[in-house]
C-alpha cells in the first residue's frame, strides 16, 4: 500500500473534512509528509464513517460506489 492519497482519493477526503469538521483540514496536507497521530488517524475515521452513514449505503444498508471509495479512505488511514 503506497503512501499517498491519489486525486480522487484525496479530493474526496478534502470534501468530507470541508463538510464535517474544516478545522482538520491540514491534516490533509500532512498526508504523505509525516506520520499521522493516531488522534489524527481516529478524527479522520470517524469523519469518514459519518460520511459513509449519510451517503455511501443502498437501501439494503449495502456499500454503493461511494461507500465502497469511503471504506477504501478508511483503511488506507492505518498506513498514514
Amino acid at each position: 500500500m503506497n503512501d499517498k492519497l491519489n486525486f480522487s482519493e484525496s479530493s474526496l477526503l478534502r470534501e468530507i473534512i470541508m463538510k464535517h469538521n474544516d478545522s482538520l483540514i491540514n491534516i490533509l496536507d500532512s498526508i504523505g509528509q509525516s506520520k499521522l497521530t493516531t488522534e489524527e488517524r481516529e478524527n479522520l475515521r470517524e469523519l469518514i464513517a459519518d460520511e459513509l452513514i449519510e451517503t455511501g449505503l443502498d437501501e439494503n444498508d449495502e456499500p454503493n460506489k461511494r461507500g465502497l471509495m469511503l471504506e477504501k479512505l478508511i483503511d488506507m488511514l492505518a498506513n498514514f
